[in-house]
């Protein structure tokens, strides 16, 4: 172990264990800090509801160019990159390399929900249309790296960019690097703590990174949301994961990821009606097209069109004590995670599905009382494009 990571665990031995309760007041705070300092905002806030990362509405001159914002980040002056990179994707929506720099300076701003987020919108629309897309990215970096190892724009970018693609053993030597450059690295220490348990690495290392994590940056939501997805999907502990999402999305960061990881928690621990409250929150943000279809009956299967933003909404009758056995599917492999809720008459949701069969949305459940029903069945994020089959038994 380095000097640097050496001192790190020097603080995180100071600190003692992380405490297990969250004081609302803090995120309530960090709300407050936000909304009067703008520039702390933009570094450390999350999208509201219903606000996707589209290319914002900025004033686009001739200047804004691939090069101009590249320079910018070079500077250090990532929130102007933001504005030029999203300039570029609005002249052009397939532009690779304008994803990739917003998603480069939006890293280094902290943003890191905003980053993912806008790498799901690249799988919606520019990966389908330019498949090699992901590796020109990784090329470019390669690139980069090969004439400056050592470039912190670079490393994170590229570490991030092997992480998103689940090719945690291609980030790792990339996070060790730049921890090992940039000691005091917030990304550093809270991704190579999730890649570490992505990777199933036994002992307490990578705990402990993403708990350095959070003593560099204690009021960046962004962070306990990396946090939280770490303790849901690389190693599970509901309680942790259900603290984490809980304080960021009380300071502001209210996405789909966020619900997504609530309504996990929520159902681990029983609590089925909370975790369909959050699904359907899930699903409310990403829906920007809604499409009726008929009744599902028993023994019926039904072939959905998916694109990017669209939800369908599916009639089912149902009879008091009567179990409900849903299940999709993609079997032509266009779509590999789904998420599904049911709703009663009144439009509420008392059931929901995430994850059920590998990636996929299904559920048994049995209905409490008789009525006419709704399923509300996507994509994850609504980004997928592709045949979805949901069929009840």
């Amino acid at each position: 172990m380095t000097q640097a990571r050496s001192s790190v665990s020097s603080i995180l031995a100071a600190r003692g264990e992380q405490k297990k309760s969250k004081n609302r007041l803090v995120a309530l705070f960090v709300l407050l800090v936000l909304s009067l300092f703008a520039s702390v905002a933009e570094a450390h806030g999350g999208h509201g509801k219903k606000c996707h990362p589209q290319p914002e509405n900025v004033w686009c001159g001739p200047g804004s160019t691939l090069a101009k914002g590249q320079q910018r980040i070079d500077q250090g002056r990532y929130v102007e990159a933001v504005s030029i990179f999203s300039c570029v994707m609005q002249q052009n929506p397939l532009e690779v390399d304008a994803y990739r720099g917003r998603i480069e300076a939006q890293l280094l701003l902290g943003r890191y929900s905003d980053a993912l987020r806008d790498y799901a919108q690249f799988s919606a629309y520019v990966w389908p249309q330019i498949p090699d897309a992901p590796d020109s990215i990784v090329a470019g970096y390669q690139t980069r790296l090969a004439q400056h190892p050592h470039n912190r724009a670079a490393l994170i970018g590229a570490s991030f960019a092997y992480w998103w693609l689940f090719d945690y053993e291609a980030a790792q030597p990339l996070l060790d690097t730049l921890v090992d450059v940039h000691p005091w690295s917030v990304y550093g220490h809270l991704f190579r703590g999730s890649n570490l348990l992505f990777l199933g690495t036994e002992g307490p290392e990578g705990h402990a990174e993403l708990d350095a994590a959070i003593s560099f940056a204690p009021f960046n939501p962004h962070v306990r949301f990396i946090v939280a997805d770490a303790y849901t999907y690389a190693f599970p502990d509901a309680e942790r994961a259900l603290e984490e999402a809980e304080f960021a999305l009380e300071a502001g960061l209210d996405t789909p990821r966020i619900h997504a990881i609530l309504a996990a928690a929520y159902k681990s621990s029983g609590d089925e009606e909370s975790a369909a409250f959050h699904l359907a929150e899930h699903i409310d943000i990403v829906a920007s097209q809604i499409v009726s279809d008929s009744a599902l009956n028993h023994g019926q299967a039904r072939a959905l069109a998916l694109v990017p933003g669209r939800v369908f909404s599916v009639p089912v009758a149902v009879e008091e004590g009567e179990t409900v056995t849903l299940r999709t599917a993609s079997p032509s492999g266009e779509i590999g995670d789904t998420i599904l809720v049911i709703e009663d008459a009144n439009g509420q949701p008392v059931i929901g599905s995430d994850d059920f069969e590998g990636f996929f949305a299904g559920l048994d459940w049995a209905a409490p009382e008789s009525g006419a029903y709704t399923i509300r069945v996507t994509s994850f994020e609504a980004i997928g494009t592709g045949e979805l089959v949901i069929s009840r038994d």
